[in-house]
């Protein structure tokens, strides 16, 4: 049995965007071309703690490729690009319930695009495991039972509100009104995101053992 891996499900509402009822035509990679692997950075894993791996997308493609970082929602299939784990049950085990997530998600940047080279790779999920808090969201977190557990990534979204994200709010500068910035920023962004090719990518599948709860001498430090 397939178990879709999503812990912060819930309430979002974005906010209206210029053209986001459009779809881009991007090219579509095969997926031949991209390398996506895992590999878990510990050996021990305990129920209620994030089980971190690194991932890896490596271009195997003659020429140059514009991908895009997970940003805050891809996790949970809120936004583009889909960035997430799946775990599929080896033993029976009580999976936690699908909690909520409600707020305002980061607005698409520059800074979200990376440029790969021939043979160059990249961690889709470095910027958004920089933030402590979401590191949970991110990452595994399961009951104690055994899992095998892919990565996947997907660029396929055709709908630009999907990718854009929804701040509302821009600085007035040079006598330009928010209204005007705000459009002059999604038409920058719209131009990058023609440049992502449509790809799906799972990853090898890692198996997992978690156990019921840590030591308390390695919950005190070992003390």
């Amino acid at each position: 049995m397939s178990l879709r891996y999503v812990l912060f499900l819930g309430c979002l509402q974005l906010a209206a965007l210029p053209g986001a009822a459009q779809r881009q035509e991007r090219p579509r990679v095969p997926a031949r071309q991209l390398a996506c692997t895992i590999e878990p950075i510990a050996k021990e894993y305990y129920q209620g703690e994030p089980i971190i791996f690194r991932v890896r997308i490596q271009n195997k493609a003659d020429s140059a490729l514009t991908l895009v970082y997970a940003l805050d929602g891809s996790e949970a299939l809120f936004r583009a690009p889909a960035a997430y784990f799946m775990a599929r049950q080896l033993r029976p085990a009580q999976l936690p319930a699908a909690g909520s997530r409600c707020g305002i998600l980061n607005s698409l940047d520059s800074t979200d695009f990376i440029k790969l080279q021939p043979q160059a790779s990249f961690n889709p999920l470095l910027k958004v495991a920089q933030v402590e808090f979401q590191i949970p969201q991110v990452y595994p977190t399961l009951p104690a039972g055994d899992y095998e557990i892919t990565f996947h990534y997907s660029t396929l979204e055709p709908e630009q509100k999907r990718w854009m994200g929804d701040n509302n709010y821009w600085p007035q500068h040079a006598g330009q009104t928010q209204e005007s910035l705000r459009a002059q920023h999604w038409s920058a962004m719209q131009r990058q995101l023609r440049r992502v090719p449509r790809v799906s990518l799972v990853s090898n599948a890692v198996r997992v053992h978690v156990q019921q709860a840590r030591p308390a001498a390695a919950q005190l430090g070992g003390e």
